[in-house]
């Protein structure tokens, strides 16, 4: 387990000693993260889905899965917030940070890790590429709707849908899979020249997301927060795990549901908070604690679907 989350974990931490130390600018750093989300990821995640088979019906039951305890856990944060003391307003933002995981900066890298030198390994990474493409855009029009009903936001449902149709990182995804349906393979050198530059995309990612925590903001009320991490990175899991059997996931699929729904909240998480008058404050610091304590929740993961 310390193999496969240690990496990770360190070159988080070299990005915020670098930002720290201001040997990488935040200009810097945000042309970096312009890189990984425009270029690297999504050549990553192209590639990963051109070379894959067809995913099986286990693939959808997979993404039932997590969707199902997606909801589940949203509608919790929804009505836990007034058990914590959070004001009504605050009620779209507590639901929306204990389902939005990082999924593409934290939640990939773990399983290439994880699938280090496993048989089939080129599969379950194009499977984890494909749920990981819907869920991100199930996550927008989720959090659009919670905000709609919490506290109206003009023209949301727009903003929403062109956030899905223009997100790289789901674009590139779907682009694969007239390739892996069809059985057709990249050019061979521009298929090395993708596998290099995705492969440039999870070290990137990593330090973008370490030198962002030098700029966060650990503000609000206490509970909320901790709430939020909470449901995020432990009880969503658990959700996932208890619900597994029911859906028919075990196995390589398992370890997949677990480890993207054990990610810390994604930083876009802030974003729309900011967007649709929701607590800003509140979405900031949960980042910041769930990033923290997915040093746990990971491993646990790791350990339950070993």
């Amino acid at each position: 387990m310390i193999e496969i989350i240690a990496p990770i974990l360190l070159l988080v931490l070299l990005g915020g000693v670098l930002a720290r130390l201001r040997f990488l600018g935040h200009g810097f750093m945000a042309d970096l993260n312009k890189l990984v989300f425009y270029i690297a990821l999504p050549a990553l995640l192209f590639r990963s889905v051109a070379h894959a088979e067809n995913p099986g019906t286990q693939t959808f039951w997979l993404l039932a899965l997590i969707i199902t305890a997606t909801v589940v856990i949203a509608g919790i944060g929804w009505m836990g917030a007034s058990l914590v003391g959070l004001p009504h307003s605050s009620r779209a933002t507590l639901s929306q940070l204990a389902f939005r995981g990082n999924v593409a900066f934290i939640g990939l890298p773990v399983l290439v890790y994880a699938f280090e030198g496993m048989p089939g390994r080129q599969q379950a990474l194009a499977t984890t590429v494909i749920v990981m493409g819907f869920l991100m855009a199930f996550f927008n029009i989720l959090a659009v709707l919670l905000f709609n009903v919490g506290q109206p936001a003009k023209n949301s449902w727009r903003a929403a849908l062109r956030s899905i149709f223009t997100n790289p990182l789901i674009l590139a995804a779907m682009a694969g899979f007239p390739l892996a349906f069809s059985h057709t393979r990249l050019p061979l050198f521009l298929d090395r020249a993708l596998e290099a530059l995705g492969g440039a995309a999870i070290p990137i990612a990593l330090l973008c997301i370490g030198g962002s925590f030098t700029h966060a903001k650990f503000s609000g009320k206490f509970s909320g927060i901790l709430t939020a991490a909470v449901l995020k990175t432990f009880l969503l899991p658990t959700l996932v795990f208890v619900l597994a059997p029911f859906f028919g996931i075990s196995g390589v699929n398992l370890r997949i549901a677990l480890v993207l729904s054990a990610c810390p909240i994604a930083t876009v998480a802030f974003i729309m908070a900011k967007q649709m008058g929701g607590d800003d404050h509140l979405a900031s610091a949960s980042i910041v604690l769930s990033t923290i304590l997915c040093a746990i929740s990971l491993p646990w993961v790791l350990f339950l679907s070993r």
